[in-house]
């Protein structure tokens, strides 16, 4: 069975004249008996008692009428839904960012997202950039926010610049040089150095570069597995550590943040990232440039 067939048989049940119903339907009326005759043969019971008037449906083809119309109802809203996942209108998006680095702009995208299209459910979770990275390439998340870097990996994949934010010095509150309101980064040279691998890709050769510039090679005594734990590790006296600026709001008692100054302005890049030539191609790149617009307008307020 078709859905020509079912298509013929509602034209025809509603109608209850087989020319009519073929003239309806813009085909002659001899093809379109025997398409009515072929759904009859095929199901095995007849559909009409045929008059000399016209037609009138039996006791089963008004029960067949009520399941034939459902049917071509429900394909036709398949199409439409189909055309708008395609469109970009409807769906799902699941976007992975780090929450100590997006909060002061995701939850903006977010709402002007919905309001802009409200057919596509977008759902965020919270992962570091290594583990989005690797849920880009297994599809588990469309969209990445994370720290751009020369990675390999990331040549994989897609990305725009959303933002790039300025470097600050953790401290812990009792670091004699907590006082300050800027700290130059050759007064760190004999600190101990809190690593952040897991928040910043490749954040051992970046800090490496950066303190070499300022005539030191940095000493990483603790790798942090996240924002907290780098915070942590930093209140306790573990060690300082070179954040980008939406960390100094996340809440930390013990820890004090501080703006660095460079020889060269230290500026750390945020982006979005997406796997090439995905399927939902049309609704990431919808989604990045809402991401885009709101960032570019936080930055021009600044």
């Amino acid at each position: 069975m078709k859905l020509r067939h079912l298509e013929y048989f509602v034209a025809a049940a509603e109608e209850l004249n087989f020319t009519h119903a073929a003239g309806r339907l813009n085909v002659s009326q001899p093809p379109f008996s025997k398409q009515i005759q072929d759904l009859e043969g095929e199901l095995g019971i007849n559909l009409f008692e045929r008059e000399r008037k016209g037609v009138a449906l039996t006791a089963a083809g008004k029960a067949f009428l009520i399941d034939a119309r459902g049917i071509l109802e429900a394909c036709d809203q398949a199409v439409k839904k189909a055309q708008r996942i395609s469109r970009g209108e409807l769906g799902e998006l699941t976007v992975g960012h780090m929450a100590a680095l997006t909060h002061d702009f995701l939850g903006q995208a977010l709402e002007r997202w919905h309001k802009e299209s409200p057919g596509i459910i977008i759902d965020c979770v919270d992962m570091d950039a290594i583990e989005q990275e690797r849920a880009l390439l297994d599809g588990r998340i469309a969209v990445g926010i994370l720290v751009l870097s020369d990675r390999p990996i990331l040549e994989l994949l897609s990305a725009e610049l959303l933002i790039e934010h300025g470097v600050s010095v953790a401290l812990p509150k009792s670091h004699p040089q907590a006082v300050q309101s800027e700290i130059r980064l050759p007064i760190l040279k004999d600190q101990p150095f809190i690593g952040l691998n897991r928040i910043y890709p490749a954040y051992g050769d970046w800090l490496h570069t950066v303190c070499q510039r300022s005539g030191f090679i940095p000493r990483i005594v603790r790798e942090a597995d996240g924002v907290g734990s780098a915070l942590a590790f930093v209140a306790a006296g573990l060690g300082v550590a070179l954040v980008s600026e939406p960390v100094r709001k996340f809440p930390a008692r013990e820890v004090v943040f501080r703006d660095l100054v460079a020889a060269k302005p230290i500026r750390i890049p945020l982006g979005a990232v997406w796997k090439k030539n995905g399927l939902e191609s049309g609704v990431v790149s919808k989604f990045v440039k809402t991401l885009s617009r709101v960032c570019t307008e936080q930055l021009k307020k600044q």
